[in-house]
């Protein structure tokens, strides 16, 4: 019975893999500068990325249907950083592991986040698993795109080596330290 319900709950827990990390959680304040930077996409197609400071300057990549890559700018409000901020520091992200796979899938979705507030730094790597945690913050932090006026973005060309070098220094950035 006892190997039955073992068995059970590592069924219902799903077949992620999860790797610890280190590194010491931190709490962001939203007073000193800090950096929060979302990828999601895949390492083979490209990563749509958010970039956030704490001045509310929010940077957007997406990759476009060619395989180019676009960009456009937003402003949030005090108010939405300091909420993202909160969130970020209630849901414990820089205390999470620093990567979740899910070893059974060949293909899918790959999110990297990356946080850093001088001198901590948090990156995790998200691979075709996604916990409550970080699905939660990506929902608030589109939500937030959205109020601020994400719809009515003009999207312009990114060059081709600017793309690149954003996209590798974001992947770079969950590489283990050497």
């Amino acid at each position: 019975m006892r190997r039955t319900l073992l068995m059970l709950a590592i069924a219902l827990s799903g077949c992620s893999k999860v790797e610890s990390d280190t590194r010491p959680a931190f709490t962001l304040d939203a007073s000193k500068p800090f950096v929060i930077e979302l990828g999601r996409g895949s390492g083979w197609h490209g990563l749509d990325i958010v970039t956030v400071n704490q001045t509310g300057a929010v940077e957007l990549r997406r990759i476009a249907s060619d395989g180019s890559v676009e960009g456009a700018s937003l402003q949030l409000s005090g108010s939405q950083v300091k909420e993202l901020v909160d969130l970020v520091n209630s849901s414990h992200l820089t205390a999470m592991g620093r990567s979740y796979s899910d070893p059974n899938v060949e293909d899918g979705t790959q999110w990297v986040l990356w946080i850093q507030q001088s001198p901590s730094e948090k990156s995790i790597y998200f691979n075709n698993s996604f916990p409550g945690k970080i699905t939660g913050f990506a929902d608030q932090l589109d939500a937030e795109l959205q109020k601020a006026g994400l719809s009515g973005v003009s999207w312009t060309p990114v060059a081709k080596q600017q793309a690149a070098d954003e996209q590798k220094a974001l992947w770079a950035r969950i590489e283990p330290a050497k």
